[in-house]
């Protein structure tokens, strides 16, 4: 699962390409070494394995078993330790109170990965590569942290802001390895800012030489600010429905002429914010229905008449868009509002779970000052505005685009003990109707250039070729054998890079905006080139759940991201983001098919 937390994140350990790329691989031996090579592979492999159950504690085990007593009524009801619990609250509010490095451990040590803004970059003092030895609170006692296991050292470095911490390394460029440097930080609030929703305007000429511009936002997730009691200070605030509207406001004041939304990597979040979201491309309404197990049912609209956007305006989703992601994407389907294009469906995610933070509860009852963590408990179900469940089945685009995840085991048909799919009664809402007249035209013509396209026809290629694999249970051992299939593979692949050198491409012109710089007037330097480069993430399964007062956020459970130290995975970004490259001609077609008076002008 593609972590969402980017800082002072326990890796277990590095990966071979970067370890090759700093000249202290180990495992590089001499090419005829090959027997010494797969030794010394496995073993590390091995011996990795068996560290990572030697530093598991009596916490570890707790959350294990509460977590799989939990998820014996459904799939989305967790324990969430102290560690998972505040990384779940940070993905949540984007930030963290720490020193802003990112960690990995390696052959036992606590290493800098990266630095990102923050008291370690400011000291200039750190760097990627020094290694942590010891930590010190303040004035106290250094505590070596040798073999000690990363979500305890990172734990440690962790803390209030405006508390000082001062770290032991062993500097990445020290010619004696006994050199010992001790740097002292200030804890403060450290944003992950690359989480945040994100836009970019693409500019392309067309036949008849007139320019359009095309808004795209990345939302990765419906993030707000949540109160945590930690004692490490408040947060500063954040609103996936503010940040939205500010992306929005800069895409009409750069005059683009439609707005892909895409939610393809976004497993959930807040749920009110998905209800606001919903309202700056409606007017008032009900947005979702959400029945309790007593079969009480309350309906969540929309109570603000204005709306921001109205021009064309299609979301992008995916087999991996989950809960708040497809309250959003139903209610805009049921209203007529946006074309929904994507995988055959989207993940099934439609439960509803409350946060119970236990630090209150303990505190009452004992002396004790630890934080047991929380309990993510399932207390609802979403229903659309038409009555219709997104437990199981998800929301069926308008347009459905080939893709792998079609026929990947993923979504809430793939857990174990989810809840049925069910409907009721619709609520009452004015359908706009602004889809469904040229949703017929739209798919001819997207089928049309789906047939003629390389891209699509290569991805074609890749899907017979996983059927195939899913549907052959063994393995060739065979060395000979192997290395045949890798190195055809390898061959597929270099000819694909080849073919797509010699296209002609339209020329582009691409202006990526961040929050800060939607904010300023104008629009920065265009990026150097762009050839639709995937925004796919490289391991992109969210394991959907949901988690605080009206929360449904995808990654909560996991607070340790796990690299095979031995093998560099084989990248699965694709050359080319072909889905979002159809999607864009889709959009220009929505718009050649709208009602002039619904469409932002496209300027010359």
């Amino acid at each position: 699962m593609q972590e969402k937390l980017n800082l002072e994140k326990p890796r277990l350990s590095g990966s071979g390409k970067s370890r090759a790329k700093d000249g202290k691989d180990e495992t590089q031996l001499a090419p005829g070494n090959v027997r010494g090579e797969i030794i010394n592979t496995l073993s590390r492999r091995y011996a990795r394995i068996l560290r990572f159950w030697r530093e598991e504690d009596g916490g570890d085990v707790l959350q294990f078993y509460l977590t799989a007593l939990m998820n014996v009524y459904d799939p989305h009801s967790d324990y969430l330790g102290k560690s998972t619990f505040d990384n779940f609250a940070m993905s949540m509010n984007l930030s963290l109170f720490g020193i802003g490095a990112l960690l990995q451990s390696e052959d036992g040590y606590c290493k800098i990965k990266e630095l990102k803004p923050g008291p370690a970059m400011r000291s200039k003092k750190l760097k990627p590569g020094d290694r942590i030895v010891a930590v010190a609170q303040s004035e106290g006692e250094p505590v070596d942290v040798m073999d000690m296991k990363l979500t305890r050292i990172v734990e440690m470095i962790r803390g209030p802001k405006g508390t000082e911490v001062r770290l032991t390394v062993i500097p990445a460029d020290a010619a004696d390895p006994s050199t010992r440097l001790e740097v002292r930080l200030t804890r403060d609030e450290i944003k992950l800012e690359d989480e945040e929703a994100k836009a970019k305007i693409v500019e392309s000429s067309g036949l008849n030489g007139a320019t359009t511009r095309l808004g795209i936002i990345d939302l990765p997730s419906f993030y707000a600010s949540i109160d945590v009691a930690n004692g490490r200070g408040r947060a500063t605030h954040k609103s996936t429905t503010e940040d939205m509207a500010r992306l929005l406001k800069k895409l009409k004041d750069e005059k683009v002429a439609g707005v892909i939304l895409d939610l393809r990597h976004n497993g959930g979040g807040s749920l009110e914010e998905a209800i606001n979201l919903t309202g700056l491309f409606i007017k008032e309404g009900p947005v979702v229905q959400v029945k309790d197990a007593e079969g009480n049912i309350i309906t969540d609209e929309d109570t603000d008449p204005s709306v921001l956007y109205d021009g064309p305006l299609v979301v992008l989703t995916s087999r991996f868009s989950a809960s708040a992601s497809e309250i959003l994407a139903g209610a805009l389907q049921d209203y007529g509002r946006a074309l929904i294009v994507g995988d055959t469906s989207t993940h099934g995610k439609g439960t509803v779970q409350s946060l119970i933070q236990l630090e209150p509860y303990v505190h009452k009852l004992s002396d004790s000052t630890n934080n047991p963590g929380a309990l993510k408990v399932t207390i609802r179900k979403f229903y659309r505005a038409s009555g219709s469940s997104t437990q199981l089945k998800g929301v069926i685009p308008d347009l459905v685009l080939p893709s792998l995840n079609n026929y990947a085991e993923v979504g809430e048909a793939s857990l174990e003990n989810p809840l049925p799919w069910d409907t009721i009664d619709s609520a009452k809402y004015e359908k706009l109707n602004l889809i469904q007249p040229v949703v017929p035209e739209l798919q001819k013509r997207s089928k049309e250039r789906v047939a003629a396209d390389k891209d699509f026809a290569y991805l074609q290629e890749d899907i017979e070729t996983y059927k195939k694999y899913l549907a052959d249970k063994s393995v060739s051992l065979n060395e000979e054998a192997r290395l045949k299939e890798m190195k055809e593979s390898e061959q597929k692949l270099e000819t694909r890079r080849q073919e797509r050198k010699t296209r002609r491409e339209p020329e582009e012109k691409v202006y990526e905006l961040t929050l800060k710089q939607a904010d300023l007037p104008g629009l920065p330097p265009p990026v150097a080139k762009t050839n639709e480069a995937a925004a796919l993430k490289r391991d992109g399964s969210p394991q959907p759940g949901a988690e605080a007062p009206d929360v449904s956020k995808a990654d909560a459970k996991k607070d340790v991201s796990e690299d095979d130290d031995d093998t560099a995975p084989e990248d699965k970004v694709p050359a080319v983001d072909v889905t979002l490259k159809e999607t864009k001609r889709i959009l220009l077609d929505l718009i050649a098919l709208s009602n002039p008076q619904t469409a932002v002008a496209v300027h010359n």
